[in-house]
C-alpha cells in the first residue's frame, strides 16, 4: 500500500459485534500502514482498536478517530460508545 505524503485522519463508525471487531482492527493496521507507521507501531494501533471494543462490551456501536501526524504516529480514539 502506498504511503499517504500528509496527515490523515479517518472517522470509522461500526456496530460492536462480530465480524466487525475484527474488521476494525485489519482497517486499523491498514490505515496505519498508509500513514508510514512502522509495522510494531501499526499492531499497536489494532490491539488498542480491538482493546477498546472489548472494552465497549455490549454497546450499539462504536466511533473511532483514527489520526496520523507528519513522521506517521497514528493514534485511534474512541469517540463514542453509542450509548
Amino acid at each position: 500500500m502506498s504511503e499517504s505524503t500528509r496527515r490523515v485522519d479517518l472517522r470509522l463508525t461500526i456496530p460492536a459485534s462480530a465480524p466487525w471487531r475484527e474488521v476494525a482492527a485489519e482497517l486499523a493496521v491498514k490505515f496505519a500502514e498508509y500513514a508510514g507507521a512502522p509495522a510494531q507501531e501499526a499492531a499497536g494501533v489494532s490491539r488498542a482498536v480491538a482493546d477498546a471494543i472489548a472494552a465497549a462490551g455490549a454497546r450499539p456501536r462504536i466511533d473511532f478517530l483514527f489520526s496520523a501526524d507528519d513522521e506517521g504516529h497514528v493514534t485511534a480514539t474512541v469517540v463514542s460508545t453509542g450509548d
